[in-house]
């Protein structure tokens, strides 16, 4: 009996990767063990001899470490993602510009942890996109923001909530910057109002698998399937941008 494959994949990709990881299962009959959660962290569990098959990373930076390193066979870029802003939907904060309203001291910021999570890493380099276009206000978003998710003191997020929805309804944020691939769950909900990053502020993010050494037959399987246009169409489906 072949066993089970072992998959460390980033926590933004469960929703898009859970139908087809099933539907992998089925038509090859190869059991996939998930392990979603922030993909600084996973890398780094990786790195200190958790054994993995492959690992989807929301970044380039993870796995073409582990291929510096001679842990990773090979890399493949599969899929790509952008940052929005989600904020409580009150006209304080509606009624000002996005950027105004990133500023302004009354309300929290909050985003994922940088370092240990690819979206914190993003998050910051927004604030240094805004800092190259208005001297001195990203600096002050870096000092604002509060990392509150996406760290080892991670916390469970309820289903069928984001990040960002879990903190605003929580009282813990006023704002969030996550990833427009959570859309699906922040569009028409009255008590949020979301924000689409214009150029040239929009902030894309490339995400990048990498097989494992020594690499199984099963892994470059479900790579391959991730790759093709049915896995691409997979991850469409849950607001992630094709390769094709």
């Amino acid at each position: 009996m072949t066993d089970p494959l072992r998959l460390y994949a980033a926590g933004s990709l469960r929703l898009a990767l859970t139908p087809l990881l099933a539907t992998f299962s089925e038509r090859y009959a190869v059991d996939v063990v998930p392990t979603f959660g922030p993909a600084g962290l996973l890398s780094e569990k990786i790195i200190y001899g958790d054994a993995v098959d492959i690992f989807a990373s929301a970044n380039c930076a993870h796995p073409l470490r582990l291929k510096a390193l001679g842990l990773a066979e090979e890399t493949h870029v599969f899929t790509r993602n952008h940052l929005c802003i989600v904020m409580r939907n009150v006209p304080e904060l509606t009624a000002q510009s996005w950027l105004m309203a990133l500023l302004d001291p009354r309300f929290v910021l909050s985003t994922s942890t940088p370092g240990s999570d690819p979206g914190g890493d993003y998050a910051f380099e927004l604030f240094d996109r805004i800092e190259c276009l208005h001297r001195g206000w990203g600096r002050q978003l870096r000092d604002k923001a509060k990392p509150l998710v996406g760290g080892w003191l991670e916390q469970a997020i309820p289903a069928g909530m984001t990040a960002g929805s879990y903190l605003i309804r929580s009282g813990r944020s006023d704002m969030h910057i996550g990833y427009a691939s959570y859309l699906p769950l922040l569009l028409n909900q009255p008590d949020l109002h979301v924000v689409h990053l214009p150029d040239p502020y929009r902030i894309d993010a490339e995400y990048m698998l990498a097989i494992m050494k020594p690499a199984r037959r099963e892994a470059r399987l479900l790579a391959n399937t991730l790759l093709s246009p049915e896995g691409q169409n997979f991850l469409v489906n849950k607001g992630f941008a094709s390769l094709f």
